[in-house]
Protein backbone atom coordinates (compact mmCIF):
# COMPACT_ATOMS: atom_id res chain seq x y z
CA UNK A 1 0.00 0.00 0.00
CA UNK A 2 1.50 3.58 -0.95
CA UNK A 3 2.24 6.23 1.84
CA UNK A 4 0.88 9.51 0.73
CA UNK A 5 2.14 12.34 3.40
CA UNK A 6 -0.30 15.25 4.04
CA UNK A 7 0.87 18.11 5.52
CA UNK A 8 -2.12 20.11 6.75
CA UNK A 9 -2.85 23.02 9.01
CA UNK A 10 -6.22 22.61 8.93
CA UNK A 11 -6.16 19.27 9.22
CA UNK A 12 -5.91 20.27 13.47
CA UNK A 13 -9.38 19.69 13.05
CA UNK A 14 -10.44 15.78 13.25
CA UNK A 15 -13.52 17.01 10.49
CA UNK A 16 -11.02 18.04 8.20
CA UNK A 17 -9.10 15.08 8.32
CA UNK A 18 -11.70 12.94 6.98
CA UNK A 19 -11.16 12.72 3.60
CA UNK A 20 -7.61 11.55 4.33
CA UNK A 21 -8.59 8.74 5.95
CA UNK A 22 -11.02 7.79 3.44
CA UNK A 23 -8.03 7.48 1.08
CA UNK A 24 -7.39 3.95 2.81
CA UNK A 25 -10.62 2.86 0.90
CA UNK A 26 -8.46 4.03 -2.45
CA UNK A 27 -5.62 1.69 -1.13
CA UNK A 28 -3.34 4.76 0.21
CA UNK A 29 -1.59 4.71 3.57
CA UNK A 30 -2.48 8.13 4.84
CA UNK A 31 0.45 10.26 7.34
CA UNK A 32 -0.18 13.33 8.46
CA UNK A 33 1.89 16.18 9.77
CA UNK A 34 -0.07 19.29 11.24
CA UNK A 35 0.74 22.13 13.42
CA UNK A 36 1.44 21.57 17.14
CA UNK A 37 -0.91 24.30 17.88
CA UNK A 38 -3.26 26.73 15.89
CA UNK A 39 -5.30 29.62 16.25
CA UNK A 40 -8.67 30.77 14.18
CA UNK A 41 -11.63 32.99 14.11
CA UNK A 42 -13.33 30.73 16.31
CA UNK A 43 -11.14 30.19 19.05
CA UNK A 44 -9.65 33.06 20.76
CA UNK A 45 -6.79 30.80 22.44
CA UNK A 46 -4.37 28.40 21.11
CA UNK A 47 -5.44 24.60 21.09
CA UNK A 48 -3.90 21.44 20.00
CA UNK A 49 -5.02 19.24 17.00
CA UNK A 50 -7.87 16.72 17.15
CA UNK A 51 -7.22 13.03 16.01
CA UNK A 52 -9.84 10.72 14.22
CA UNK A 53 -9.49 7.19 15.58
CA UNK A 54 -8.78 5.40 11.91
CA UNK A 55 -5.61 7.54 12.01
CA UNK A 56 -4.33 6.63 15.30
CA UNK A 57 -0.64 6.86 14.86
CA UNK A 58 -0.57 8.64 11.93
CA UNK A 59 -0.19 11.96 12.77
CA UNK A 60 2.40 13.84 13.72
CA UNK A 61 1.85 17.40 14.99
CA UNK A 62 4.99 19.70 14.87
CA UNK A 63 5.86 23.10 16.55
CA UNK A 64 5.20 26.27 13.91
CA UNK A 65 5.84 29.74 14.21
CA UNK A 66 2.98 32.45 13.53
CA UNK A 67 0.32 29.74 14.37
CA UNK A 68 -2.87 30.85 12.45
CA UNK A 69 -1.41 32.71 9.80
CA UNK A 70 -2.07 30.60 6.69
CA UNK A 71 -0.11 31.55 4.59
CA UNK A 72 2.81 32.42 6.20
CA UNK A 73 3.53 30.15 9.60
CA UNK A 74 6.24 27.93 9.11
CA UNK A 75 7.51 24.48 10.83
CA UNK A 76 10.13 24.41 13.27
CA UNK A 77 10.95 21.17 12.07
CA UNK A 78 13.52 19.72 9.40
CA UNK A 79 11.29 18.44 7.10
CA UNK A 80 13.77 16.38 4.92
CA UNK A 81 13.92 14.06 7.89
CA UNK A 82 10.43 13.66 8.17
CA UNK A 83 9.95 12.83 4.40
CA UNK A 84 12.19 10.42 4.89
CA UNK A 85 10.88 8.68 7.93
CA UNK A 86 7.48 8.33 6.24
CA UNK A 87 8.56 7.40 2.47
CA UNK A 88 5.81 8.36 0.59
CA UNK A 89 4.94 7.66 -2.60
CA UNK A 90 2.98 10.61 -3.50
CA UNK A 91 2.18 14.00 -1.45
CA UNK A 92 -0.23 16.78 -0.40
CA UNK A 93 0.49 19.88 1.09
CA UNK A 94 -2.85 21.52 1.59
CA UNK A 95 -1.93 25.11 0.92
CA UNK A 96 -1.79 27.80 -1.65
CA UNK A 97 0.97 27.95 -3.89
CA UNK A 98 2.12 31.63 -2.45
CA UNK A 99 2.07 30.23 1.39
CA UNK A 100 5.28 29.35 3.30
CA UNK A 101 4.85 26.04 4.38
CA UNK A 102 4.36 24.87 0.19
CA UNK A 103 7.94 26.08 -0.39
CA UNK A 104 9.16 24.41 2.95
CA UNK A 105 7.63 20.82 2.31
CA UNK A 106 7.72 20.95 -0.99
CA UNK A 107 11.44 21.25 -1.54
CA UNK A 108 11.61 18.53 1.14
CA UNK A 109 9.46 16.75 -1.32
CA UNK A 110 11.18 17.88 -4.74
CA UNK A 111 14.68 16.95 -3.47
CA UNK A 112 13.81 13.14 -2.75
CA UNK A 113 11.98 12.96 -5.79
CA UNK A 114 8.44 12.77 -4.40
CA UNK A 115 5.54 14.41 -6.58
CA UNK A 116 3.35 17.02 -4.62
CA UNK A 117 0.26 18.52 -5.09
CA UNK A 118 -0.90 22.06 -3.16
CA UNK A 119 -4.25 23.64 -3.15
CA UNK A 120 -5.20 26.44 -4.63
CA UNK A 121 -8.59 28.54 -3.12
CA UNK A 122 -8.08 32.32 -4.07
CA UNK A 123 -10.28 33.26 -6.60
CA UNK A 124 -9.45 36.79 -7.29
CA UNK A 125 -6.64 38.08 -9.22
CA UNK A 126 -5.01 40.07 -7.07
CA UNK A 127 -1.37 41.23 -6.10
CA UNK A 128 0.55 39.46 -4.05
CA UNK A 129 4.33 40.87 -1.86
CA UNK A 130 7.28 39.50 -3.83
CA UNK A 131 7.91 36.92 -1.70
CA UNK A 132 4.79 35.19 -2.07
CA UNK A 133 5.03 35.47 -6.17
CA UNK A 134 8.51 33.96 -6.22
CA UNK A 135 6.99 31.24 -4.04
CA UNK A 136 4.32 30.90 -6.41
CA UNK A 137 6.86 30.71 -9.71
CA UNK A 138 8.86 27.66 -7.64
CA UNK A 139 5.59 26.02 -6.55
CA UNK A 140 4.28 26.57 -10.53
CA UNK A 141 7.43 24.77 -11.73
CA UNK A 142 7.76 21.93 -9.20
CA UNK A 143 4.23 21.25 -8.32
CA UNK A 144 2.44 17.93 -10.10
CA UNK A 145 -1.35 19.24 -9.67
CA UNK A 146 -3.04 21.82 -7.88
CA UNK A 147 -6.12 20.67 -6.10
CA UNK A 148 -8.79 23.34 -7.29
CA UNK A 149 -11.00 24.35 -4.79
CA UNK A 150 -13.09 25.98 -7.32
CA UNK A 151 -13.58 26.74 -10.93
CA UNK A 152 -12.45 30.23 -10.98
CA UNK A 153 -9.78 29.36 -8.88
CA UNK A 154 -8.74 26.38 -11.73
CA UNK A 155 -8.70 29.16 -14.02
CA UNK A 156 -6.78 31.58 -12.72
CA UNK A 157 -3.98 29.56 -12.04
CA UNK A 158 -3.77 27.63 -15.44
CA UNK A 159 -3.59 31.32 -16.54
CA UNK A 160 0.03 31.60 -14.61
CA UNK A 161 0.93 27.64 -15.36
CA UNK A 162 -1.24 26.23 -18.31
CA UNK A 163 0.87 22.66 -18.10
CA UNK A 164 -0.02 22.33 -14.68
CA UNK A 165 -2.67 19.46 -14.10
CA UNK A 166 -5.48 21.66 -12.12
CA UNK A 167 -8.22 19.27 -11.15
CA UNK A 168 -11.13 20.02 -9.24
CA UNK A 169 -11.35 18.66 -5.35
CA UNK A 170 -14.06 20.84 -3.70
CA UNK A 171 -13.76 21.45 -0.19
CA UNK A 172 -15.93 18.26 1.20
CA UNK A 173 -19.18 18.20 3.80
CA UNK A 174 -18.78 15.99 6.57
CA UNK A 175 -20.98 13.44 7.12
CA UNK A 176 -24.77 14.78 8.19
CA UNK A 177 -27.73 13.61 8.31
CA UNK A 178 -31.05 14.59 7.35
CA UNK A 179 -32.79 16.35 9.88
CA UNK A 180 -36.41 16.38 11.57
CA UNK A 181 -38.35 18.82 9.75
CA UNK A 182 -39.30 21.42 12.24
CA UNK A 183 -42.42 21.63 13.92
CA UNK A 184 -45.20 24.23 12.34
CA UNK A 185 -46.48 27.06 14.47
CA UNK A 186 -43.00 28.72 14.80
CA UNK A 187 -41.75 31.94 12.61
CA UNK A 188 -40.23 31.44 9.48
CA UNK A 189 -36.60 31.47 10.31
CA UNK A 190 -34.01 32.45 8.52
CA UNK A 191 -30.27 30.85 8.97
CA UNK A 192 -26.73 31.97 8.78
CA UNK A 193 -24.02 29.87 9.73
CA UNK A 194 -19.95 31.47 9.86
CA UNK A 195 -17.83 34.09 11.11
CA UNK A 196 -19.55 37.47 11.99
CA UNK A 197 -17.34 39.70 9.99
CA UNK A 198 -18.71 42.54 7.60
CA UNK A 199 -17.64 41.21 4.02
CA UNK A 200 -20.58 38.09 5.28
CA UNK A 201 -23.07 40.71 4.83
CA UNK A 202 -25.26 40.16 7.90
CA UNK A 203 -26.46 43.84 8.39
CA UNK A 204 -28.14 43.12 4.57
CA UNK A 205 -29.44 39.43 5.83
CA UNK A 206 -30.96 41.82 8.80
CA UNK A 207 -33.13 44.51 7.07
CA UNK A 208 -34.39 41.85 4.66
CA UNK A 209 -35.72 40.02 7.54
CA UNK A 210 -37.25 42.90 8.88
CA UNK A 211 -38.81 43.34 5.69
CA UNK A 212 -41.01 40.04 6.13
CA UNK A 213 -44.00 40.12 8.32
CA UNK A 214 -43.19 37.59 11.65
CA UNK A 215 -40.10 35.95 10.01
CA UNK A 216 -36.93 35.87 12.45
CA UNK A 217 -33.14 35.59 11.71
CA UNK A 218 -30.88 33.31 13.62
CA UNK A 219 -27.52 33.46 13.14
CA UNK A 220 -25.25 30.42 14.64
CA UNK A 221 -21.23 31.53 15.16
CA UNK A 222 -18.84 34.07 16.51
CA UNK A 223 -16.44 36.80 15.26
CA UNK A 224 -15.97 40.44 15.34
CA UNK A 225 -19.57 41.35 14.94
CA UNK A 226 -20.69 39.69 18.06
CA UNK A 227 -20.96 42.55 19.76
CA UNK A 228 -22.22 44.80 16.72
CA UNK A 229 -25.04 41.64 16.56
CA UNK A 230 -26.28 41.42 19.80
CA UNK A 231 -27.04 45.28 19.83
CA UNK A 232 -29.05 45.15 17.05
CA UNK A 233 -30.92 42.40 18.91
CA UNK A 234 -31.22 44.17 21.95
CA UNK A 235 -32.56 46.89 19.58
CA UNK A 236 -35.70 44.86 18.42
CA UNK A 237 -34.03 43.28 15.85
CA UNK A 238 -35.78 39.77 15.16
CA UNK A 239 -33.06 37.88 15.86
CA UNK A 240 -31.10 35.04 17.96
CA UNK A 241 -27.75 34.62 18.01
CA UNK A 242 -26.19 31.28 18.88
CA UNK A 243 -22.27 30.82 20.04
CA UNK A 244 -20.03 27.76 20.97
CA UNK A 245 -21.78 25.13 18.69
CA UNK A 246 -19.38 22.64 17.35
CA UNK A 247 -18.88 21.11 14.46
CA UNK A 248 -20.72 17.82 15.80
CA UNK A 249 -23.88 19.92 16.49
CA UNK A 250 -24.18 21.40 13.30
CA UNK A 251 -26.72 19.24 11.89
CA UNK A 252 -29.10 20.24 14.16
CA UNK A 253 -28.32 24.05 14.22
CA UNK A 254 -28.90 23.69 10.34
CA UNK A 255 -32.20 22.01 11.31
CA UNK A 256 -33.49 25.08 13.02
CA UNK A 257 -33.64 26.82 9.97
CA UNK A 258 -36.22 26.79 7.46
CA UNK A 259 -33.54 28.38 5.09
CA UNK A 260 -29.88 29.09 4.79
CA UNK A 261 -28.66 32.63 3.58
CA UNK A 262 -25.44 33.29 2.99
CA UNK A 263 -24.99 37.39 1.78
CA UNK A 264 -21.62 37.70 1.52
CA UNK A 265 -19.92 40.71 -0.52
CA UNK A 266 -17.04 41.07 -2.29
CA UNK A 267 -14.35 43.79 -1.42
CA UNK A 268 -11.05 44.40 -2.80
CA UNK A 269 -9.20 41.60 -1.80
CA UNK A 270 -11.83 38.95 -1.14
CA UNK A 271 -14.70 37.24 -2.21
CA UNK A 272 -16.40 33.61 -1.26
CA UNK A 273 -14.21 31.07 -2.57
CA UNK A 274 -16.69 28.41 -1.33
CA UNK A 275 -19.16 28.86 1.04
CA UNK A 276 -18.91 25.69 3.05
CA UNK A 277 -21.63 26.23 4.99
CA UNK A 278 -24.02 26.34 1.70
CA UNK A 279 -23.13 22.79 1.17
CA UNK A 280 -23.14 21.73 4.57
CA UNK A 281 -26.90 23.27 5.34
CA UNK A 282 -27.87 21.16 1.93
CA UNK A 283 -26.48 17.95 3.07
CA UNK A 284 -29.24 18.36 6.21
CA UNK A 285 -31.99 18.71 4.03
CA UNK A 286 -32.03 22.87 4.18
CA UNK A 287 -32.32 25.08 1.09
CA UNK A 288 -30.61 27.87 0.41
CA UNK A 289 -30.24 31.17 -0.73
CA UNK A 290 -26.72 32.97 -1.46
CA UNK A 291 -25.66 36.38 -2.95
CA UNK A 292 -23.70 36.52 -6.61
CA UNK A 293 -20.23 36.61 -4.81
CA UNK A 294 -17.46 34.66 -5.79
CA UNK A 295 -18.30 30.48 -6.11
CA UNK A 296 -21.47 31.17 -4.38
CA UNK A 297 -23.52 30.93 -7.51
CA UNK A 298 -21.05 27.53 -8.66
CA UNK A 299 -22.27 25.89 -5.64
CA UNK A 300 -26.03 26.58 -5.72
CA UNK A 301 -26.46 25.88 -9.53
CA UNK A 302 -24.44 23.17 -9.49
CA UNK A 303 -26.40 21.31 -6.72
CA UNK A 304 -29.81 22.48 -7.39
CA UNK A 305 -30.23 23.46 -3.61
CA UNK A 306 -31.57 26.99 -3.56
CA UNK A 307 -31.27 31.08 -4.95
CA UNK A 308 -29.27 32.93 -6.32
CA UNK A 309 -29.03 36.91 -6.07
CA UNK A 310 -27.03 40.28 -6.82
CA UNK A 311 -25.34 40.64 -3.84
CA UNK A 312 -26.08 43.71 -1.90
CA UNK A 313 -29.38 44.04 -3.54
CA UNK A 314 -31.60 43.58 -0.32
CA UNK A 315 -34.60 44.46 -2.05
CA UNK A 316 -34.02 41.21 -4.27
CA UNK A 317 -33.21 39.20 -0.87
CA UNK A 318 -36.73 40.02 1.00
CA UNK A 319 -38.46 39.25 -2.27
CA UNK A 320 -36.55 35.76 -2.73
CA UNK A 321 -37.30 35.11 1.01
CA UNK A 322 -40.70 35.84 0.63
CA UNK A 323 -41.29 33.61 -2.19
CA UNK A 324 -40.00 30.67 -0.67
CA UNK A 325 -41.65 31.01 2.42
CA UNK A 326 -44.63 31.08 0.48
CA UNK A 327 -43.66 27.85 -1.46
CA UNK A 328 -42.55 25.23 1.05
CA UNK A 329 -43.08 22.75 -1.06
CA UNK A 330 -40.95 24.39 -3.26
CA UNK A 331 -38.25 24.46 -0.25
CA UNK A 332 -38.51 20.73 0.16
CA UNK A 333 -37.97 20.23 -3.95
CA UNK A 334 -35.07 22.41 -3.21
CA UNK A 335 -33.43 20.74 -0.18
CA UNK A 336 -33.81 17.10 -1.90
CA UNK A 337 -31.82 18.20 -4.91
CA UNK A 338 -29.45 19.57 -3.14
CA UNK A 339 -29.14 17.15 -0.87
CA UNK A 340 -28.57 14.23 -3.40
CA UNK A 341 -25.83 16.36 -5.34
CA UNK A 342 -23.95 17.21 -2.42
CA UNK A 343 -23.42 13.54 -1.60
CA UNK A 344 -22.54 13.14 -5.51
CA UNK A 345 -19.86 15.90 -5.25
CA UNK A 346 -19.26 17.58 -1.61
CA UNK A 347 -19.39 14.05 0.14
CA UNK A 348 -16.46 13.06 1.97
CA UNK A 349 -16.07 9.57 -0.45
CA UNK A 350 -16.78 12.03 -3.50
CA UNK A 351 -13.65 14.64 -2.46
CA UNK A 352 -11.63 11.68 -1.69
CA UNK A 353 -12.01 10.16 -4.61
CA UNK A 354 -11.32 13.42 -6.40
CA UNK A 355 -8.02 13.33 -4.47
CA UNK A 356 -6.89 9.93 -4.95
CA UNK A 357 -7.21 10.40 -8.88
CA UNK A 358 -5.44 13.17 -8.66
CA UNK A 359 -2.72 11.18 -6.66
CA UNK A 360 -2.63 8.48 -8.91
CA UNK A 361 -2.30 10.92 -11.82
CA UNK A 362 0.33 12.84 -10.39
CA UNK A 363 2.46 9.47 -9.38
CA UNK A 364 1.82 7.81 -12.79
CA UNK A 365 3.48 10.97 -14.24
CA UNK A 366 6.51 10.55 -12.11
CA UNK A 367 7.27 7.39 -12.82
CA UNK A 368 7.22 7.52 -16.79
Amino acid sequence: MPRVLIVSHPAVLAVNQLPYAALRAHGWDPWLVVPRRWSHDYSPDSFKPERLPELRGRISARRVVLAGRVQRHAYVTDAGRIVDTVRPAAAFVEAEPTAVPTLQWGSALHQRGVPFGVQVDENLPRPYPIPARLIRRWTIAHAAFAAARSPTAARLLRELAPDLPTPIVPHHVPGYGEQPVPQSGRPFTVGYAGRFVEEKGLDDLLRAVAAIPGARARFVGDGPLLSHLRERAQAGAALDIVTGVGHDDMSAAYASFDVLVLPSRTTATWTEQFGRVLVEALSCGVPVVGSSSGEIPWVVESTGGGVVFPEGDVQALCSTLVALRDDPQRRARLASAGRAAVAERFSVPAVARALDAALRAALASSQR
